[in-house]
């Protein structure tokens, strides 16, 4: 029986919980005090964390200066596009109708009605030849249609595949630069991108050098009230430990900040919104070190040549619009004479053998002619003057070219004697921070055994986070002297491999 009792007992405590807890979750509800799962960690649980790869893939996407260059391009293929469509066939057709009344005294007396189509075919090759082709088929009391032809051939101004395709052979050109212009967006975007991720990186790292400084400074408070209160120090030496901690905890509110403002920037650089929910990967800094390669010093200028993009288009722009200018520019100087030929048959009127189609066959009604039209100008100083201006035009383009190559393979020198420069810095960092921890560590236990002051330890401190924020900006820096190397070389795409995508 004294069993059965504490069996009940059990179990009523139990119900009593289970109904206590119910009561509590439906009160917790009803106030809107979620629990963490369902709404404290909704935002986490939506935030999406991208990789650098995954940043610089989502700004080759994203980024609104790579989409322009998309844009522009397209127009450029549309302005190559109407280029070559003016050495198709052309067509044209126009039609009219026309009806007439007129009464005289009351009394109808004339009624005219007239249809006319005229189609049309034109047609310009590539040595300037002008070929059309026009028909009129008028209707009115009979069917009186014609048929003509003219062609006009340039001989001396004019003529030439070089000349007639000059602005076609411009398009090409400025085609194959938009191109290029895409290319060097994306280098530009997918490095921006690096160096903004390297910012972040850098951020958060000195965040997290400075919480280890505070953690110290904070330990030597602690250390310093035992050693007062053992009579081993005194007191006014806390003063400096604690104006450590508030240091400490003023540059980590920097650090926050700065942190922040990174972040911003690194989502500017993709190009997305800044209020996106987006979170950074940790970046291992050796493992992207050794993603780039050092070429040699004459390897780095040759690339720099081969695949700089400005250099490139100034060089098309040289060899191809200047100097075509120079050739129109001496054509305009030249004799005009020109070849015109012309066919009719046709275009009678009345009946009989002047209507219908057989007017067109049966010779009734044709008409041929051929001439020269010569054209010379004299003391045409405008011509001359234009001439002058683009063989001026052309000297000023070969020696701006030669000197933006001076300039090209001077910053090759300077961003490979960077990469030298800064992996030396970071060999002689990492150095002095192994040694300046390990000054801290005698600091701390001299400290601890009464040998030196508290003043001293924070100097050891202060040289110690030095130490630390030198060595992780020669990390950074080097690291970003390799990818402005790399984008220099226009290796960028390739490094990370990006395809570029034509729209």
């Amino acid at each position: 029986m004294q069993t059965k009792k504490i069996y009940c007992f059990i179990l009523c405590f139990c119900a009593f919980s289970i109904a206590y807890a119910d009561e509590q979750t439906s009160t917790n509800y009803i106030e809107g005090n979620f629990p963490p799962s369902t709404k404290q960690n909704e935002s986490i649980q939506r935030k999406v964390k991208l990789s650098l790869d995954d940043a610089i893939l989502l700004a080759v996407r994203t980024n609104p200066n790579v989409q322009n260059s998309q844009l522009a391009h397209v127009l450029q293929k549309f302005d190559l596009w109407i280029q070559q469509w003016q050495f198709l066939p052309h067509y044209s057709f126009g039609a009219s109708a026309n009806y007439g009344r007129s009464i005289v005294g009351g009394q109808p007396s004339t009624t005219n009605q007239n249809f006319n189509v005229q189609p049309n075919a034109s047609l310009l090759t590539p040595i300037g030849t002008n070929i059309s082709i026009n028909s009129t088929n008028s209707q009115s009391d009979h069917y009186n249609p014609s048929l003509s032809a003219q062609i006009q051939q340039p001989l001396m101004r004019g003529f030439g595949r070089a000349i007639v395709e000059a602005n076609l052979n411009n398009a090409r050109d400025s085609e194959y630069i938009s191109r290029l212009s895409i290319e060097g967006v994306l280098r530009t975007t997918v490095t921006g991108v690096i160096n903004s991720y390297l910012d972040v990186v850098n951020a958060e790292s000195t965040l997290t050098i400075d919480k280890e400084a505070l953690a110290r400074a904070e330990k030597s408070v602690e250390q310093t009230k035992l050693f007062i209160q053992a009579g081993h120090k005194a007191g006014n030496e806390l003063i400096t430990v604690q104006a450590n901690v508030a240091t400490a905890k003023s540059q980590l509110e920097n650090d926050k900040n700065n942190v922040k403002q990174t972040r911003y920037a690194l989502l500017a650089a993709i190009g997305v919104d800044p209020n996106s929910n987006l979170d950074f990967s940790n970046l291992n800094i050796e493992n992207l070190i050794n993603k780039y390669h050092s070429p040699t010093l004459q390897e780095t200028k040759n690339l720099i040549l081969e695949n700089d993009i400005q250099y490139q288009t100034d060089k098309i722009t040289l060899n191809g619009m200047t100097t075509r200018n120079v050739m129109i520019a001496e054509d305009n100087t030249r004799w005009q004479l020109n070849l015109n030929a012309n066919v009719t048959t046709g275009s009678g009127s009345g009946g009989g053998q002047n209507a219908g189609v057989n007017s067109l066959l049966n010779g009734s009604n044709e008409g041929q002619s051929i001439g020269l039209t010569l054209s010379i100008p004299i003391d045409d100083q405008f011509s001359k003057q234009s001439v002058l201006s683009a063989k001026i035009a052309l000297k000023e383009s070969r020696l701006a070219l030669m000197q933006e190559k001076w300039n090209k393979e001077t910053g090759a020198i300077n961003g490979w004697n960077s990469v030298i420069s800064a992996e030396r810095t970071l060999r002689f960092a990492i150095s002095a921070e192994k040694l300046q921890i390990q000054t801290y560590n005698l600091s701390y236990q001299k400290y601890l055994h009464g040998l030196i002051d508290s003043l001293e330890l924070q100097t050891a401190q202060v040289q110690l986070i030095q130490a630390q924020q030198a060595s992780l900006s020669a990390r950074i820096a080097y690291l970003k002297s390799l990818v402005n190397l790399d984008f220099l070389m226009g290796h960028t795409l390739r490094t990370w491999d990006v395809k570029v995508r034509f729209a």
